[in-house]
């Protein structure tokens, strides 16, 4: 349980803020391919209820009852030796449904890429993706402005730009105004683990607990006003908050005598109530 809440904490944690940074566009969780199989589903998982958009693999998003979102991969266009090509073979080959997303940097220039792929796909093209090596992208926001303007001035308005490689919150804050989108890897995947306990604090009713820590059930409440949060024994009632806000209970029993209590939130709807929390969280902060 322990190494569940700590891992998957860390991993949500990491999407929200990512999410909080990247505004109205979208992201996507690339980072489930760089750990161990076993855990794709929980990062992926961690990282969809935190904030992101979409997942890329494919089991994750199954179990998220969600569509997968990627690109073709840098390794399609080696094998075929070109850009373009590649680009063609997708296009015929692959379910219309899914949206004709092209990498631009696995040979030549990304400006010079993208607006070969718009020309050759048109109004199929529904994005680029600039996953630039750090070695060779010398100012990354020229070059997606650059891009974005090669390709208005042809026409392909429509086409937008998806970044990736190696981007964190802060490079997303810095591109989410030259950006359509991102995929975000192992700073989510890989953020460092969230150092929680995880301690007896009553037996049979009788609170018992190892020095350091405070003995006995606990509940922690909410003001919904303020957003200042209190922790009181479980059988103490809270009161008003001094803001004049009410305190409500956050904690709720998930399992009694080793079986579960009630049916779990659909990811999407645990989404949407962590998005809803973490724009109450920067509004607050923002005016204290």
């Amino acid at each position: 349980m322990l190494g569940m809440i700590c891992q998957a904490s860390v991993i949500a944690t990491a999407a929200s803020r990512v999410k909080h940074a990247a505004g109205e566009k979208q992201v996507f969780s690339f980072g489930a391919r760089r750990m161990h199989p076993a855990l794709s589903t929980l990062i992926d998982r961690s990282a969809f209820i935190g904030g992101a958009d979409g997942v890329s693999a494919v089991r994750s998003a199954a179990f998220l009852g969600e569509t997968p979102q990627g690109t073709m991969p840098h390794a399609l266009v080696l094998v075929f030796g070109d850009t373009v090509t590649a680009m063609r073979a997708f296009d015929a080959t692959v379910d219309p449904a899914i949206p004709r997303v092209c990498l631009v940097d696995t040979l030549q220039d990304e400006k010079f890429e993208a607006v070969r792929v718009a020309e050759a796909l048109r109004e199929r093209l529904s994005a680029v993706r600039l996953d630039t090596p750090g070695s060779r992208r010398g100012d990354f926001r020229r070059i997606l402005q650059e891009v974005r303007w090669e390709l208005d001035l042809r026409g392909f308005r429509h086409v937008r730009l998806i970044v990736s490689g190696g981007l964190g919150e802060e490079e997303v804050r810095a591109l989410r105004d030259v950006a359509d989108g991102f995929g975000i890897g192992t700073s989510l995947s890989n953020a460092p683990t969230i150092d929680y306990a995880l301690d007896i604090v009553e037996v049979e009713g009788v609170p018992f607990a190892k020095r350091g820590k405070r003995s006995g059930r606990k509940q922690v409440h909410a003001c919904d006003a303020c957003g200042v949060r209190t922790v009181l024994p479980a059988g103490d009632t809270p009161g008003r908050c001094p803001c004049g806000g009410v305190r409500d209970p956050l904690l709720h029993p998930a399992l009694r005598a080793g079986r579960p209590v009630g049916i779990p939130s659909p990811p999407r709807a645990i989404r949407d109530r962590v998005l809803r929390n973490v724009e109450r969280f920067h509004a607050r902060e923002a005016n204290p």
